[in-house]
């Protein structure tokens, strides 16, 4: 007698939930834990262990590469690129590799440099308390809406500041880390750092942040709908829901 493929399936199965069954399952003997007298003379926490200071490290980064006075071995690693790319202002770029020969003031008219350098300083510098918008005369976090590629029309902050230098290194157009990342860099720069793109000549780059978290608390600003009512400036803010409240009533009076 032939056997179906349905048969064969329910034979297969009913096997091998007959060889699980068994009560008497041998994993094998639990390993125990063995001790060795070198390793448990060893201290948990080492007495020569010393934790980074990564503050004071931070600190002492943006001190270096923002130095325009710098008198190390390697020099300045800063400087200023009067391109005017995108905005009618002066940016500054930093080395992405020490001394790259691509880089620098005069190397491409000072204007290959990466705002995933630049915008990564400026962030990291925000988080340890350095005020980036005025610092030995420059505000650093206005100086870098450069990126924001404009005169292209794409209106988004890119790696580079024009497509001319992008190809020298790196990626435009092409790559997610070099398309995405400045942009959550540039966005998270602004939420560490105080009012540079409030100013009255700066860019619309899209976005808002949290300015003063005093004020968002006694303010809230209708985008799509708010948590409560409140008032700005002596103006009525209204809930979505209560919005709704209010025409109902009107239709109501009206029947």
């Amino acid at each position: 007698m032939k056997m179906t493929s349905k048969g064969v399936f329910v034979l297969m199965t009913v096997c091998l939930l007959a060889s699980c069954s068994g009560n008497g399952n041998n994993f094998g003997e639990k390993v125990k834990q063995v001790s060795i007298h070198r390793i448990d003379s060893m201290p948990d926490m080492p007495e020569t262990y010393k934790m980074l200071d990564w503050k004071q490290k931070a600190q002492k980064y943006d001190q270096f590469i923002f130095d325009w006075n710098n008198k190390s071995e390697v020099g300045p690693l800063i400087w200023l690129d009067d391109a005017r790319r995108n905005i009618d202002q002066t940016t500054f770029g930093l080395y992405t590799a020490i001394k790259d020969i691509r880089q620098g003031k005069n190397a491409n008219n000072g204007e290959f440099h990466e705002s995933l350098n630049s915008l990564a300083a400026i962030l990291g510098a925000g988080l340890v308390g350095i005020d980036k918008t005025n610092q030995d005369g420059y505000n650093y976090v206005k100086m870098v809406q450069n990126y924001f590629n404009s005169d292209n029309g794409w209106n988004i902050v890119m790696n580079n500041t024009t497509p001319s230098v992008a190809l020298l290194g790196g990626g435009y157009g092409r790559d997610w880390w070099y398309d995405v990342l400045p942009n959550a860099l540039y966005y998270a720069c602004l939420l560490y750092t105080s009012d540079a793109a409030d100013e009255e000549d700066s860019g619309d780059l899209g976005g808002r942040r949290i300015v003063n978290k005093k004020k968002k608390k006694k303010l809230i600003i209708q985008r799509n709908i708010c948590l409560y009512t409140g008032t700005k400036k002596g103006r009525k803010i209204e809930t979505r829901e209560h919005k709704k409240n209010q025409i109902n009533l009107k239709v109501r009076n009206k029947i």
